[in-house]
Order: C-alpha cells, then sequence, then structure tokens
C-alpha cells in the first residue's frame, strides 16, 4: 500500500518493507538503550558478547513455534554468514566502544549513516537504481551527523571517538549487502537471522575471549548481565525484522527507515540519560535531519 500524493499517484511506499523496518528500528533503538545501562557497569566486548547470546536465545525460542526450513548448502549460505559477521558482529563491537566514548544520544544517530554507505554500495554491487530525491535523502542523513558531532567537545569525549559509531554505520552498509545477496536463497527469513546471528557471535566470542586473556577487565558482568541480555532480546527482534525487511524491499530505501531509531533513542536519552550525558540541541536536530532523510527515501514520485 503506498500513501497518495497530488493526482493519485503513490507518495510514500508504506508497504510490507516499511513496517517491518519501522518495527525493526523501535527494537533496535530499545536496545541502544540497554546496551548504555550495561555499559555503566560492564566493557564494551563481554556487553556485545553476552548481547549476541540474548539474540541467539530469542531466534532459538522460535525456531519449535515455526515450520522452519533450513536449505542445503549453497553460496548463500555464506552471504549470510559474512553479513552476520559485519552486522551484528562487527557493529556491535564498534558501536558498543561509540556508546561508551561519546554516550549512546551521540553514537545512535552517527551510526544513523549507514543509509550513505548502503545506498553507494548498492548501486554497483546490487544493481539498485534510486532516484536523484533518494539519494537527497540519504545526503541529509549524513547531515545529520554534521550536528551531532560538530560544536564543542569539552568534557569525557573527543571528536575523533566519533569514528567509532562511524565504523558501526559502514559495518552496517556492507551487511546490508550481504544480507540481501544472501536471503535470496533462503526461503525462511528466521532461517537466515540463526546462521547470521550465530556467525556473529562466533567472531565477536572469539574476539572477547582474547581480550580478556590479555588482562582486559570485563567489570562487574553479573551487574551488566539484565541489561546487556535485554538489549539481546530487542536487538534479537530487530534483527528478525530487519531481515524481513530487505527481503521485502530495496536496501536504500529500507536502510534509512531501520535508521530512525536514532530519533526514538534521543527521545529516550532526553527522558532517562539526561543527567548521565550532556544532550545540546545539536543532537535531536541531527536525529531530525536522519529521520527527513529517511522520509525523503521513501519517496515514489512516479507511477510504478
Amino acid at each position: 500500500m503506498r500513501s497518495p500524493g497530488p493526482g493519485g499517484a503513490p507518495l510514500v511506499a508504506l508497504d510490507a518493507a516499511f513496517g517491518f523496518a519501522l518495527t525493526s528500528a523501535v527494537c533496535f533503538a530499545s536496545a541502544d538503550m540497554f546496551a548504555r545501562f550495561g555499559l555503566q557497569r560492564a566493557n564494551a566486548f563481554v556487553g556485545a558478547t553476552i548481547i549476541l547470546v540474548g539474540e541467539l536465545l530469542l531466534l532459538a525460542l522460535l525456531l519449535p513455534f515455526l515450520d522452519l526450513e533450513f536449505p542445503s548448502w549453497r553460496i548463500e549460505h555464506l552471504w549470510v554468514m559474512a553479513a552476520g559477521a559485519f552486522n551484528p558482529g562487527l557493529f556491535m563491537i564498534f558501536f558498543m566502544i561509540g556508546i561508551h566514548k561519546i554516550g549512546v544520544a551521540r553514537a545512535s544517530p552517527i551510526k544513523g549513516s549507514s543509509p550513505l554507505f548502503g545506498a553507494l554500495l548498492a548501486i554497483p554491487i546490487l544493481g539498485e537504481r534510486p532516484e536523484w530525491y533518494h539519494l537527497m535523502g540519504v545526503a541529509l542523513v549524513a547531515a545529520g551527523i554534521a550536528f551531532v558531532s560538530s560544536g564543542k567537545t569539552e568534557g569525557r569525549w573527543r571528536r575523533v571517538d566519533a569514528l567509532w559509531p562511524l565504523g558501526a554505520a559502514l559495518m552496517s552498509g556492507f551487511a546490508a549487502i550481504s544480507w540481501r545477496r544472501g536471503l535470496a536463497g533462503f526461503p525462511d527469513v528466521l532461517a537466515a537471522s540463526f546462521i547470521g546471528v550465530a556467525s556473529a557471535l562466533l567472531l565477536v566470542g572469539l574476539y572477547t575471549a582474547w581480550t580478556l586473556r590479555g588482562g582486559k577487565d570485563p567489570g562487574d558482568v553479573r551487574g551488566a548481565l539484565p541489561a546487556f541480555l535485554a538489549c539481546g532480546l530487542a536487538a534479537g527482534s530487530g534483527i528478525f525484522l530487519y531481515a524481513h525487511a530487505l527481503q521485502r524491499g530495496e536496501v536504500y530505501r529500507v536502510l534509512p527507515f531501520v535508521q530512525m531509531a536514532p530519533l526514538f533513542t534521543v527521545l529516550l536519552a532526553l527522558i532517562f540519560l539526561r543527567r548521565a550525558e550532556r544532550i545540546t540541541w545539536r543532537i535531536p536536530a541531527g536525529a531530525i535531519l536522519t529521520v527527513g532523510g529517511a522520509l525523503l527515501v521513501t519517496l515514489q514520485l512516479g507511477p510504478d
């Protein structure tokens, strides 16, 4: 279904991909907040591992209730495994470090730049052909980053620390391409999500074990466990819905709506974290630009 514009022309694509992407954004925003609470007690690598355990646990609990079909081994399995390694795997590591260094209210909008990378990669790799106004929407997302990361940097964060959530956005862009390629060989999205998250857990778990052997302080893992597990359940739901969205819509259109999560995250941070994080006008302004770009990307000004 599409919302009609003047003369009955389709204006905004309100289809299944839109619904799955927007619901996924709400799940990811909730996950961001739980991650912030957990990082107040434990380090980012331990947190990322626990979160991925929570994601895999959620997907595993869904298996008995669905008529799940794992296809026979094919090249799409490798694409899904690579997708999971990028996001939630490497994405999780970069983003968790970003939250720790600059706070969730800043890190989340910067991470929201992933449509910029996803759209640029989708054009040569997947042959997607966005219109000029779709690319303008992607540019608005980039402008949102400028607002969030500009201004004075007195206090506990440095502008260079913004590279961590920006790296998470890049990983998300690569992952979107890989998910899109891999999902073509999976009739059941849950099967693909399970394989992708398992791949991410293997990668992050091994890296976490290596850092702990090197003497890295894990922090208060027991105290942080409830928040990280709750984050994993929310993020697992987000991944499941995100895969459904990518199965039904183009990368350049799905990613911006998923990255509406920063708007929800900033709103939650304004309510719950005003004392823990310094939230200036630039942060909600950047989040609004991100959402504006997401809406512009969904415009359909011509006939189907």
